[in-house]
């Protein structure tokens, strides 16, 4: 690999400190020099000079929470997160992993994932990890074992309290794919079969990860009504487990009964962090959630996994049944819920819109078009939620210790592989003007989400401009930075990333 010069460029090192013009060498894809022309030093030469023009240079941005973990195999590009200067993202989230994959769980999870057309032909974590690096991948990928696929990988989506054996064959399979080298270990606490865990079941497994030192990540069993109590819960399970780094899924009050909870919720990750437990969390600077449609439904129907859904969903009883129970629930909630991608064909030229005008258009009711979404399409059927406060996410954001996470897949341009939230395309630049609008300099701002993201998750040779790190590199105007993507154009590339490098190669360039 020839060595790169950039020169003319305003550097901004990820360490949160004022920046300063000079110049970076890069040789073999590591960062070898940086000089300030204050110095008069100069770096040495190189086969490749780039003037930077004045432009920023710095860190490639981290997505501290992403699934990318299938789509990245589908469409290597990434173009989405590139796209707005991301370099490296932690996948493995929410319980939701590639491995360990059985014959428990392998059907379900192609299903799961079957508009990327991709067979999973692997069983663990290295053989997950050759097959990604096989695709030449455009940035880099940490991935962590999620519980949700750990669970039923040795007892389906169904069974709901394991047996002493299933306990113990989960805690070898978390053991190995950590030696083989997974980033942590996730949960998802909402989803089948997260859901029916007891915290015992989490603190059994939290024990096995502990002596590797790697973060553990939870999509809380509650962000809403009983967010409080479920903070409380994994802090709890951290102490008895001895595990010492937690990190909070897109951290949120959910609906606006639980906004008020803001000062609580801040004082009680305070309260406990220590020089034994370290907990940091991640945000998406953005009032409307991403997942599966089915998380609408109310009880029972919320402990079935999505493919038992909408097998059971062929059966016209169980849709009055579901029907019915949707009429009796909060009408408001329902109709704010915004339908973003599905394979259903009849259902797909709606996508961005919210259900009630859907049904509108189709002279339905919500209740009724949920419930058919759902039976044709309820593993891919994805919406957008309302219900979180502008103000608390600022609040949230602008915490010493939130990072920025897209919660998204990586997708490119065209909708080839599904319709994306516009976080996908647009959450670091909107995530570092909302910063500056809050008195945070551009310098800090940058070090949110590239050196601090790499603390949290222990990547010693990135997230900052030093001499032999990993060239990860985004060359940007800071003047024009801005997201551009919304519900009607969602794949829009983020305007003012010039140039973004990784691992030293060029990756994207603007147009």
């Amino acid at each position: 690999m020839s060595s790169i010069l950039f020169t003319n460029v305003f550097v901004i090192d990820g360490s949160g400190q004022p920046g300063a013009y000079g110049e970076v060498l890069v040789n073999n894809g590591i960062i070898r020099q940086i000089s300030y022309l204050r110095t008069g030093i100069g770096c040495r030469a190189a086969d490749t000079v780039i003037d930077g023009q004045e432009l920023c240079l710095s860190p490639g941005f981290i997505d501290a929470h992403g699934h990318s973990d299938i789509s990245l195999l589908a469409a290597p590009d990434a173009f989405g997160k590139i796209s707005q200067g991301i370099t490296t993202e932690l996948a493995g989230n929410c319980g939701l992993s590639p491995f360990p994959i059985t014959d428990l769980n392998r059907e379900h999870l192609e299903q799961l994932w079957r508009s990327y057309n991709e067979k999973l032909t692997w069983h663990d974590y290295q053989g997950y990890k050759t097959e990604l690096l096989r695709r030449n991948p455009a940035i880099n990928l940490y991935v962590q074992c999620g519980h949700n696929t750990l669970r039923a990988a040795v007892a389906g989506y169904e069974t709901k309290q394991l047996n002493a054996v299933q306990l113990n064959q989960m805690k070898q399979l978390l053991l190995s794919n950590l030696q083989q080298g997974a980033s942590g270990f996730s949960t998802g606490l909402l989803y089948t079969p997260g859901i029916f865990a007891p915290d015992a079941e989490i603190v059994e497994l939290l024990k096995v990860l502990a002596p590797f030192l790697r973060v553990y990540s939870t999509h809380l069993r509650s962000e809403g009504d009983r967010l409080l109590e479920s903070v409380s819960e994994a802090i709890n399970a951290c102490k008895s487990s001895g595990q010492r780094y937690l990190h909070l899924s897109h951290l949120k009050t959910a609906k606006t009964a639980n906004h008020g909870k803001l000062a609580d919720l801040l004082q009680l990750i305070t309260a406990n962090q220590s020089d034994f437990l370290h907990i940091t969390a991640d945000r998406y600077p953005y009032v409307e959630s991403l997942t599966q449609l089915s998380v609408a439904l109310p009880a029972p129907y919320d402990e079935l996994d999505d493919i038992s859904l909408m097998n059971k969903l062929q059966n016209p009883a169980y849709r009055h049944d579901l029907i019915q129970a949707l009429k009796n629930q909060n009408q408001e909630r329902l109709n704010s819920i915004r339908l973003v991608s599905t394979s259903a064909a009849r259902y797909r030229r709606f996508s961005g819109i919210k259900l009630v005008d859907i049904a509108n258009e189709l002279h339905s009711l919500v209740p009724e078009l949920l419930t058919d979404i759902l039976s044709l399409d309820a593993p891919g059927a994805m919406a957008a939620f309302c219900g979180m406060s502008s103000e608390n996410m600022r609040q949230i954001i602008m915490q010493k210790y939130v990072s920025c996470g897209t919660d998204e897949s990586s997708r490119p341009a065209d909708y080839s592989l599904g319709v994306s939230h516009p976080r996908g395309f647009g959450s670091m630049p909107r995530f570092i003007n909302l910063l500056k609008q809050n008195d945070f300099t551009l310098e800090q701002a940058i070090a949110k989400i590239t050196s601090l993201p790499a603390a949290i998750f222990n990547l010693t040779n990135r997230g900052r401009l030093q001499a032999d790190m990993m060239a990860d590199l985004v060359l940007f105007n800071p003047d024009k930075l801005r997201a551009m993507a919304d519900f009607t154009s969602p794949h829009t590339p983020a305007d003012g990333i010039e140039q973004v490098y990784v691992n030293g190669k060029l990756r994207y360039k603007r147009g």
